[in-house]
């Protein structure tokens, strides 16, 4: 029985050395697979850092972007009005111009008439604007004039209609 129970006593410690042997097998694989944890945690806790640093940096330049993008937004809304008052003014400037023009075709086609007028009198013309009695010739003359210069009138610009 003391044989036995001696066999025993030997298995026994021999299962316990094997299942020592597995103990300090496994606490090893437990102590390098947490060394891995950690050194893997430390590595993500540092890509984590660096993720959120891009992202602050990142959540400034949109902030920035925004800032410009108002800016420019608003600098465009100015320019659109500027350009359509300045479009309005040209197109007034542009019917000014052309008022201007036909005006003065027609103060040119009346200068000329009056020069050919002029061209034309004759000493007899002459002679009779100056006659005493019935001076109707230089009635004539006075009602040329006075029609020539109502149609010079007609054609001179108003400074205060020109705006």
């Amino acid at each position: 029985m003391q044989r036995k129970l001696e066999q025993e006593k030997t298995q026994l410690t021999q299962e316990k050395t094997e299942l020592d042997g597995k103990l300090k097998e496994a606490e090893g694989k437990l102590d390098e697979t947490r060394s891995q944890a950690a050194r893997k945690t430390g590595r993500l806790e540092k890509e984590l850092a660096a993720v959120q640093a891009a992202k602050e940096a990142l959540t400034g330049k949109l902030a920035d972007t925004e800032q410009r993008l108002a800016k420019l937004t608003e600098l465009q809304s100015t320019t659109d009005a500027e350009r359509r008052r300045l479009e309005a003014l040209s197109a007034r400037l542009q019917q000014s111009i052309a008022t201007c023009e036909a005006q003065n075709a027609k103060l040119h086609s009346q200068g000329l008439a009056l020069l050919e007028k002029y061209q034309s009198k004759s000493c007899f013309d002459a002679a009779l604007q100056n006659e005493p009695f019935t001076g109707l010739k230089q009635v004539e003359i006075e009602n040329f004039v006075e029609d020539s210069r109502e149609k010079l009138d007609e054609q001179k610009l108003d400074p205060q209609t020109r705006r």
